[in-house]
């Protein structure tokens, strides 16, 4: 026979169970699929590391990470969408150099900060920009392109960080050549594949593969060193511009807002990541470095900060006006 006390034990148990269920259907973070914005085209040398790092994920996170191409105005399409997004890390940013240090300096559709409006979650690559001709080309050299240079050439840009790296080295170098700028590396490589323009500037993960093929031909590269992906190509200060070193990089933010421990996991997760060899080699052999930093979410945000400001600061003292 159901007592009063047996009864009033059984709705008190129901009720426990009830308020525990949706906590036990929640689960851990994360629970579903992540979103991954890369806010550049399919194809590019963006989509392609990102591509190879969420591949990496797949050992350190229980849920996979979705990649969502949104290009469109030099990464700043992208970038926004990712601003207006829940900050619980179920949608992260593939930021790079030219969306987040660059664009709001450049383009006043950028209408976004870094610094405010995005964490840090990991630093994943730090790799030069590489300008390359058609191996067709007469231009064999430095000193073959300079003289192209102010002979009506044209050369074609992978993204904005591409096309300040191009202005500041034709500032440098009093070079006059006709910039034409491409919302990412993919249309631009088919172009100049073409033949439709005479030479290009983009990270070397673009174009690797047609430097090995003989399509291509890298002149120089902008970082202070020799590139290990091409050892026999000078770099700019070699060439005698003095300090002049562009390096792009790569890496993953989120939203402003998101909690500190999914921050964290999400943190060691990407540099586990990137510290397996098999993903080390793949970034390589893209034509990245893999960062040899190993920043937490913080020393992520910090350094996109300083970034921020060495470049705003460069653009201000060469005379670019946001467009």
């Amino acid at each position: 026979m159901l007592t009063k006390r047996t009864l009033i034990k059984a709705i008190a148990g129901a009720v426990t169970l009830a308020m525990a269920m949706p906590a036990m259907a929640q689960g851990e973070f994360p629970d579903k699929p992540i979103r991954l914005i890369v806010p550049y085209s399919p194809g590019g040398g963006t989509d392609v590391t990102a591509r190879i790092v969420a591949d990496a994920m797949v050992k350190h996170l229980p849920q996979p990470i979705v990649i969502e191409n949104r290009s469109g105005a030099s990464g700043t399409v992208g970038t926004l969408l990712a601003k207006q997004e829940a900050a619980d890390g179920y949608t992260l940013l593939f930021g790079i150099q030219a969306s987040l240090a660059l664009n709001p300096s450049l383009f006043k559709a950028a209408k976004y900060d870094a610094k405010t409006d995005f964490v840090g979650i990991s630093l994943l690559t730090e790799s030069p920009y590489v300008i390359t001709v058609p191996g067709d080309s007469s231009i064999m050299d430095y000193e073959d392109f300079k003289a192209a240079a102010n002979e009506r050439l044209t050369i074609a840009n992978g993204g904005s960080a591409a096309l300040l790296a191009s202005r500041l080295l034709a500032r440098q170098a009093d070079l006059s050549f006709t910039n034409i700028p491409y919302s990412g590396s993919g249309a631009a490589i088919s172009d100049i594949l073409a033949g439709r323009v005479n030479a290009m500037i983009s990270s070397p993960v673009s174009v690797l593969p047609h430097i090995a093929s003989g399509a291509l031909r890298p002149i120089l590269v902008t970082s202070g060193e020799r590139y290990p992906a091409l050892p026999d190509t000078p770099t700019a200060q070699e060439l005698g511009f003095d300090g002049f070193d562009v390096s792009g990089w790569y890496s993953i933010v989120a939203p402003a807002g998101l909690p500190k421990d999914r921050q964290k996991l999400l943190s060691e997760a990407f540099n586990a990541a990137l510290s397996d060899e098999d993903t080390r080699t793949r970034l390589v052999q893209a034509g990245v470095t893999p960062s040899a930093r190993a920043l937490d979410g913080a020393g992520t945000s910090a350094f996109i900060e300083t970034e921020i400001d060495r470049w705003s600061t460069e653009i201000s003292e060469a005379g670019i006006e946001a467009k």
